[in-house]
């Protein structure tokens, strides 16, 4: 899979890209946690620096993050401690409920070493990701670059 341009967020000029359906996304996290027995503890939308939405569930005894990029359909789920440590999570009763809705990313494509001339980067996302550094596909995905 090829990253498309403006996946990271950052431009050097005004993006006219239309917000993914937040509300569409938090009604799914609550369908998800009653088909899992879990429970909704906390939706957040995105924010400055943060270029994604994120719902935390109570699942079984973990809390488990559900991440729904800001402008693109791409989800994954996660065990997250915070916006630099994003542990991803291939979980497919979770990842059922959102497949009619998004691109799931799984972590085989997440935690694979990032390398900018395999995507369809910008030339200003390419410079930044040469600043942060990212390590996988998953950091440049959701990321918390400013």
């Amino acid at each position: 899979m090829r990253l498309p341009m403006n996946i990271t967020g950052i431009s050097n000029r005004e993006i006219k890209m239309e917000q993914m359906d937040g509300r569409l996304f938090q009604r799914l996290s609550y369908e998800i946690a009653r088909k899992v027995k879990g429970k909704v503890i906390g939706w957040y939308p995105p924010g400055y620096p943060l270029n994604y939405f994120r719902v935390d569930m109570e699942k079984g005894k973990n809390i488990v993050s559900i991440l729904l990029h800001e402008y693109y359909p791409y989800v994954a789920t996660a065990a997250y401690k915070n916006e630099l440590q994003i542990g991803f999570l291939d979980l497919e009763d979770i990842f059922e409920v959102l497949r009619p809705y998004y691109i799931v990313l799984e972590t085989s494509f997440l935690n694979e070493p990032f390398d900018p001339n395999a995507h369809d980067l910008t030339q200003i996302e390419i410079v930044n990701a040469k600043y942060w550094r990212p390590k996988t596909n998953g950091e440049v995905i959701f990321n918390c670059w400013d």
